[in-house]
C-alpha cells in the first residue's frame, strides 16, 4: 500500500516547476553546505523565506532539497582541504583528506557521493514504511503522553552532544521563554510583550532562526576576516582532478558495499533519536568500521571505508529524522524544528492525522526527497570542479550575501521593520552566545514546541485535577517521563564515571 501511495508521489512531481525548485533546492544546499560554519540548520533557515510565495509542494520540495544538499555539501571541502563545511563532515575529513593528499580526490569525492545516495536510499525507504505505523501508534496519546513526549525530546536535544547540560538548558529556558510571548493560547491575554504591538502576536519562527543563525553567523565571519583555516583552494585542486576519476568503477563500489549498508542502518536509527542527528551517526559510523576492520590502522590514512560507512550514515539519518516529525510533529534537531515551522505556516499539521489529512503532498514530499537525492548525486560528481570554482568566488563575499538574505527575507515576512529590528537583536544574542559556546538548536526547538509543550501541560492538569501524578500512572507517558529523567541524569553519571577512572589511572 505505501508503495502504491508513494507512486502517486512520483506522478504528482511530473511538473516541470516542482523539479525546477527541487533542483534549484539542491544545488543551494549543496553551496551553503560546502562553506563552513553555516550547515543544515542556518541553511534552512535563511532561505525560507524562499518558500513563502511558493504552492505548498514546491516550497515543500524546495524545502528537502535544501536540507539534504547541505548534508552532501558539507564533504566537499572536507575532502579538498580538510575545512568540514558542517558538523556531520568532520568525519568526512578524517581518511577524506588523506585521499586527496595521495592524489585521490576525484575517486574521494566519487564514493562518497555514490555512499550517500544508496545511504540517503536507504533511509528513505524505511520513511516509507515506518511512518504510517509510527502515525498510528501515535493516535493513542493524550495531552500528558504528548507533554512527557515533547519534554524528552527538548531535554534530549539540550541533554546530549558535546556541549555542557546546563548550557543546553539555558539555551531551553530561553527557546521557551521566546515562544511564551504574545497571546496566551488558553486564556486570551498579553504576555511578555512590554507594551510592543509588534509582539501581540508572538515571535515568528523565521526571525528567531535567521537572526541567531544568519545575523550572528554574518558577525562571526566578519571577526574572523582575514584569517584562513584549511590547506589550499578547493577550485584548483578540483580542476586538477580527471574526469575518469569521478566514476568508480562497480568493484571499487561492492568493496565498500558493507561498510555502506551498515551507514546506512546505523545513521537511520540514530537519527530517529532526539538530540542525535547526523554528526554522532557519523561518528558512530566511523568508530563501527574502525572496530570491525582487519587493519583498522589504516584509518585516518585514507582507508575507504572510514569514508563510506559516516557518508551512508550522514544522509540516511535524513530519512530517521523525518519520521517523527511527519507522524508525531516532534522534531528532533534544530534543522527539524524550522521544518516543523514550515510545515505550519503552508497550512500542514505534523502528527497523526497528517498522512490521512495532507497524504498526496506528504508522498509526493517523499518522493521528491528521493528525486533531490538522484539529482544531488549528478551534481555532487559530475560538477564538482564547478561546484568548488563557485565555493572559492563566493567565500569573500559571503558576510554581506547572508546579511542581505536574512534583511530581505525577515522583512518580506510581514513587511515589518519592527521584525527586522529584532533579528538583528537576536542576531547579537547569537553571536555571544557562539561566543561562549552554548548551542544554538535548542532556542529554535523550544520555540516551536514551546507551545505544544504549555498546552498539553495545562491540560492534562486540567484532566486531572491539578494531579501531577497523571503524568507517572499512564504507561507510555512514564516510559517518556524516566527517559527525561535518565537524560539529565546521564551528563553527571558520565562526568562521576570519568573521574573515577582518572583516579584508577593515576594509582596505577
Amino acid at each position: 500500500m505505501e508503495l502504491q501511495f508513494l507512486m502517486e508521489g512520483f506522478v504528482s512531481l511530473l511538473n516541470p516547476q516542482v523539479i525546477m525548485w527541487c533542483l534549484v533546492g539542491v544545488t543551494l544546499g549543496t553551496l551553503v553546505g560546502a562553506l563552513p560554519g553555516l550547515g543544515p540548520t542556518a541553511g534552512v533557515a535563511l532561505l525560507l523565506p524562499l518558500c513563502f510565495s511558493l504552492d505548498t509542494l514546491e516550497a515543500l520540495v524546495l524545502l528537502m532539497g535544501i536540507y539534504q544538499g547541505t548534508m552532501y555539501g558539507g564533504r566537499m571541502s572536507s575532502i579538498l582541504v580538510n575545512v568540514p563545511g558542517e558538523a556531520s563532515a568532520v568525519v568526512t575529513a578524517f581518511d577524506g583528506y588523506p585521499m586527496t593528499k595521495k592524489g585521490k580526490a576525484g575517486y574521494a569525492l566519487a564514493l562518497s557521493a555514490i555512499a550517500s545516495f544508496i545511504g540517503g536510499m536507504i533511509g528513505f525507504m524505511g520513511l516509507v514504511f515506518l511512518t504510517p505505523l509510527v502515525a498510528d501508534w501515535a493516535l493513542i496519546f493524550s495531552s500528558p503522553e504528548y507533554f512527557a513526549l515533547i519534554l524528552f525530546a527538548l531535554l534530549a536535544t539540550s541533554g546530549l552532544g558535546d556541549q555542557s547540560l546546563l548550557k543546553g538548558l539555558i539555551a531551553m529556558g530561553l527557546g521557551l521563554l521566546l515562544s511564551m510571548v504574545g497571546m496566551d493560547a488558553i486564556q486570551g491575554s498579553q504576555r511578555l510583550t512590554f507594551g510592543l504591538l509588534g509582539l501581540w502576536d508572538g515571535i515568528e519562527l523565521v526571525v528567531v532562526a535567521v537572526g541567531i543563525f544568519g545575523i550572528s553567523e554574518v558577525l562571526v565571519n566578519i571577526e574572523s576576516k582575514g584569517k584562513r583555516s584549511g590547506d589550499g583552494d578547493s577550485s584548483d585542486i578540483a580542476r586538477k582532478i580527471p574526469f575518469k576519476e569521478l566514476f568508480p568503477t562497480i568493484k571499487q563500489i561492492i568493496s565498500n558495499g558493507w561498510s555502506i549498508v551498515r551507514g546506512a542502518l546505523t545513521g537511520f536509527f540514530v537519527g530517529t533519536l532526539p538530540g542525535a542527528g547526523a554528526t554522532v551517526a557519523t561518528f558512530l559510523s566511523y568508530s563501527t568500521e574502525k572496530k570491525l576492520s582487519k587493519t583498522p590502522e589504516q584509518f585516518g590514512k585514507g582507508k575507504d571505508q572510514g569514508l563510506s560507512g559516516p557518508e551512508s550514515a550522514n544522509n540516511a539519518s535524513i530519512g530517521g529524522a523525518l519520521i517523527p516529525l511527519f507522524s508525531m510533529g516532534i522534531p528532533g534537531s534544530g534543522t527539524g524544528a524550522i521544518l516543523l515551522g514550515a510545515l505550519i505556516m503552508l497550512g500542514l499539521q505534523p502528527g497523526p492525522l497528517m498522512i490521512e489529512k495532507s497524504g498526496d503532498i506528504i508522498w509526493a514530499t517523499i518522493a521528491g526527497l528521493m528525486l533531490a537525492n538522484v539529482l544531488l548525486l549528478i551534481l555532487n560528481t559530475a560538477f564538482v570542479p564547478g561546484f568548488a570554482w563557485l565555493i572559492e568566488v563566493v567565500k569573500p563575499y559571503l558576510a554581506p550575501l547572508i546579511a542581505a538574505l536574512c534583511f530581505i527575507g525577515v522583512y518580506m515576512i510581514n513587511y515589518s521593520y519592527f521584525e527586522v529590528g529584532l533579528m538583528l537583536l537576536l542576531g547579537v544574542l547569537g553571536y555571544f552566545l557562539k561566543k561562549f559556546h552554548f548551542p544554538l538548536a535548542p532556542i529554535v526547538l523550544a520555540l516551536v514546541l514551546g507551545g505544544m509543550l504549555e498546552t498539553n501541560y495545562r491540560q492534562s492538569l486540567l484532566l486531572s485535577h491539578n494531579d501531577f501524578s497523571i503524568f507517572f500512572t499512564r504507561p507510555i507517558a512514564l516510559v517518556f517521563m524516566l527517559l527525561t529523567i535518565f537524560v539529565l541524569i546521564f551528563p553527571i553519571i558520565k562526568k562521576v564515571f570519568k573521574i573515577e577512572k582518572k583516579q584508577n589511572d593515576l594509582t596505577y
